[in-house]
């Protein structure tokens, strides 16, 4: 048997009384003794190192089971380097005395812990469950290990009793496996207890490799953008999958539907100038499934049409942006000219002579010719009243506006005023 040092182990123990020897009666005292090295207890006396009567306690041992009902097991405690050695067992039943000479026990002290174990019970297929147990040998079921792992946080941890005596100390979990499963590690850790509150930890790990259909199948183009008519066009397919994909097929949509163009996973084919828009697909397979990646579509350049019927467009753009330019400008420039017209008007102003008074300005109704009268003044009968007609040189100011005037200087107005 295997233990660790600093911990204990426990020895499962049973005997049988030959039918030779003296009977065992289960109704005397009986005593169980341990014996290192050499089973010969007369001649080796130091050798003996327990004696359940209590006469000899030399290592930390104590027979648990009931020797009456021939159960010898023994919890050896605090186990050392120097406690690695070969063991015999001797029942002392008065006159019944015996030692398993022919049974010895050999015990090895360790100073590491032993690794876990895990173990994967099912087929390691996407949509399978199956149980994943990490498990540690016990010597010791007074002190278990404890086991942690990464597949579940906090899993309880079971020990049972294998058909040898011996302890082993399991936590378990079921997974229904799928292919984001595959590839990855499963840690599990053994934390054994020692002397003086210390631990002692040892660890394992698996990769879990889950066969799976094809997954994240795609399908790529070469070159992109727009190919022009005759130019070679490269369609790629890709995709995940254990086993590794076994076929990749290539379908091209039609009037009829999808139609088969060809196998691999490179499809290479010349551009034509039947359609603008030309849609494939392509379909990745293993022996467990087949997946179908989405549709990729070759724009079509054509022989040379695209180029001219970009131009058209373009052409026609400018022209319908030169006529809004013209519109806006013919509209600014018209209320400008309204604008200005309308502030000549208001600049029109008679030049009165500066000795007239106030009271001497008449406002008739003033008429203008271009013409100089003859006579400067006119007696007209108006009612039976005399009235004298009077005409006055007025000057007309006015913004000039591109205007040009022949010589003789400010264009002279001849207004006719009525005067009382």
């Amino acid at each position: 048997m295997e233990a660790l040092s600093g911990s204990c182990l426990q020895i499962s123990c049973s005997f049988t009384p030959k039918p030779w020897t003296p009977s065992f009666n289960s109704k005397r005292e009986t005593f169980g003794v341990w014996i290192k090295n050499n089973q010969n207890i007369w001649i080796s006396q130091h050798n003996v190192v327990f004696n359940s009567s209590g006469k000899v306690s030399k290592y930390p041992m104590k027979i648990t089971g009931n020797l009456n009902e021939t159960n010898c097991t023994t919890l050896f405690s605090n186990l050392s380097a120097n406690h690695s050695d070969k063991y015999f067992f001797r029942i002392e039943n008065w006159p019944f005395r015996s030692t398993a000479v022919c049974d010895p026990l050999q015990i090895t002290v360790k100073d590491s812990p032993w690794k876990p174990r895990i173990e994967i019970s099912g087929d390691l297929k996407e949509k399978k469950s199956v149980t994943i147990t990490c498990s540690a040998f016990t010597p010791c079921p007074h002190s278990p290990p404890q086991l942690t792992w990464t597949l579940q946080q906090d899993s309880h941890n079971n020990m049972e009793e294998n058909t040898d005596g011996t302890f082993t100390t399991k936590i378990q979990e079921t997974v229904t496996l799928s292919d984001s499963h595959d590839g990855n590690n499963i840690s599990c850790s053994a934390r054994y207890p020692v002397n003086e509150g210390g631990f002692k930890t040892a660890e394992t790990e698996v990769t879990l490799n889950v066969s799976h259909a094809p997954k994240d199948t795609s399908a790529s183009i070469s070159p992109s953008g727009l190919v022009s008519a005759g130019s070679s066009v490269n369609l790629t397919c890709s995709s995940r999958a254990k086993p590794p994909v076994s076929s990749f097929t290539w379908f091209k949509n039609s009037t009829d539907g999808p139609m088969k163009v060809a196998e691999g996973e490179i499809y290479s084919f010349k551009m034509t100038t039947e359609t603008d828009t030309e849609s494939y697909y392509c379909v990745a397979a293993n022996i467990f499934g087949n997946q179908t990646s989405s549709w990729i579509h070759v724009n079509n350049a054509g022989t040379g049409s695209f180029p001219v019927r970009l131009l058209l467009i373009t052409g026609s753009t400018v022209i319908i942006l030169l006529l809004v330019v013209c519109i806006c400008w013919f509209k600014s420039k018209y209320s400008t000219r309204q604008q200005t017209q309308s502030q000549t008007r208001e600049e029109f102003a008679l030049q009165v002579p500066a000795n007239v008074k106030e009271e001497e300005i008449h406002y008739e109704d003033v008429s203008f010719s271009r013409q100089r009268p003859e006579r400067l003044t006119v007696s007209v009968q108006d009612g039976g009243q005399q009235q004298e007609t009077e005409y006055a040189q007025v000057q007309v100011l006015k913004v000039e506006r591109s205007v040009t005037h022949t010589a003789g200087g400010p264009e002279e107005l001849y207004a006719q005023v009525k005067t009382n």
